[in-house]
C-alpha cells in the first residue's frame, strides 16, 4: 500500500498524521510518500525527523508550490502499493483504519474506491460524501435553498445532508482528505487530471472510476479525525478564487451548455466577491 500525503507549511499537522499511519500500517506493507510543496515553514525539517525513525518515507520535496493536484500526481506516479492512499496531512487515523479499509476494497473486484468516515476534532460525524454535482444543485446552493432544506433529497441532493454518514454505503464522491483506491484501477482511468489546481480533481477522479463501472464505498466502521480546511484557511480569497475556477473546469468538462455555463460564470464570479468580502469582514 502507498499513502500519499501532499504538505505545504504542514508543520503543526504531519507529526501526528504520519505517525498515526504508521501505528496503523503497522503489519501492514506499505510506504508513504510525502510531497511538499515549497513550504516556507519547518514541514521539511519535521519529515527528515520522521525519517530517521522510519525508513519507509520517501520524500520529494518541490522548488515550488505546484498545487495539490500536481504534487499528488508526483506521488501516484511513483507509488508501488497495490492499493494508493490519498491523505491530506491534517488528519490522524484511528485504530486499524488501514487494515479495515484494505480489507473492504478488496472484499469485491467491483469496487474500486473506499472512504472511512471523517471526524470532527471532537469526534462529531464530518459530512464528507456528495453526489456528482449538476447545473441545479448550484442554482439551489446559490439561493440558499439547500441550506434552508438541509434534509432534502432535492434541494441538499449534491451536499447529502440528508445522509447520516453512520452507515456503508456506495457513494458518487467522498472527500480525498482520505480516499483510498485500486492501483490497477488508477491505471485505467488515470490520476488526477491536471487541469483542476485544487479543487474538483477528486469529484472528477470519483466519476472516472465510476463512469469504467466500479463502485466507491463509504465505510464508517473505518474512522479517521480531520481538520477541516486547515491548508485552505492559510489563504483564503485565493482558495475561493481557485474553486470557482475548478469548479467551472467540471462543468466545462461534463456539462458544457452554452447558456447554463455562462450563467454558473457569471454566478460564480458574483458570490465569489460576496465570500471574499464576507470573509474579510469577518475574519
Amino acid at each position: 500500500m502507498s499513502v500519499i500525503v501532499v504538505t505545504w507549511n504542514s508543520d503543526k499537522e504531519i507529526c501526528k498524521c504520519i505517525e498515526s499511519v504508521s501505528a496503523s500500517a503497522e503489519g501492514i506493507n506499505y510506504e508513504i510518500i510525502i510531497v511538499d510543496n515549497n513550504s516556507s515553514d519547518k514541514t521539511s525539517d519535521i519529515v527528515t525527523g520522521l525519517i530517521e525513525k522510519n525508513s519507509k518515507i520517501r520524500f520529494i520535496q518541490n522548488t515550488e508550490n505546484k498545487g495539490y493536484t500536481k504534487a499528488c500526481n508526483q506521488g501516484m506516479e511513483t507509488a508501488a502499493g497495490e492499493n494508493v492512499f490519498l491523505l491530506n496531512p491534517d488528519t490522524v487515523l484511528q485504530g486499524s483504519c488501514i487494515e479495515q479499509l484494505i480489507r473492504k476494497l478488496n472484499e469485491d473486484m467491483k469496487t474500486g474506491a473506499v472512504a472511512p468516515q471523517l471526524l470532527n476534532p471532537d469526534i462529531t460525524i464530518q459530512f464528507s460524501c456528495r453526489t456528482f454535482p449538476e447545473y441545479r444543485d448550484m442554482f439551489y446552493e446559490m439561493i440558499l435553498l439547500s441550506s434552508i432544506f438541509g434534509k432534502s433529497r432535492v434541494f441538499s441532493r449534491w451536499k447529502m445532508n440528508y445522509f447520516s454518514h453512520n452507515e456503508e454505503r456506495e457513494v458518487d464522491q467522498p472527500m480525498a482528505a482520505a480516499l483510498m483506491i485500486k492501483k490497477d484501477v488508477l491505471d485505467e482511468t488515470g490520476n488526477f487530471d491536471g487541469r483542476f489546481s485544487m479543487f474538483f480533481n477528486d469529484v472528477d477522479l470519483c466519476k472516472k472510476i465510476h463512469d469504467k463501472g466500479y463502485k466507491i464505498i463509504f465505510y464508517p466502521a473505518a474512522k479517521i479525525i480531520h481538520e477541516k480546511g486547515t491548508s485552505i484557511y492559510k489563504d483564503r480569497v485565493r482558495m475561493i478564487k481557485i474553486w470557482n475556477e475548478d469548479c467551472l473546469k467540471f462543468f466545462r468538462k461534463y456539462h458544457y451548455n452554452f447558456i447554463l455555463y455562462n450563467w454558473l460564470k457569471i454566478s460564480l464570479k458574483v458570490t465569489g466577491i460576496l465570500r471574499i468580502i464576507f470573509y474579510k469582514i469577518t475574519k
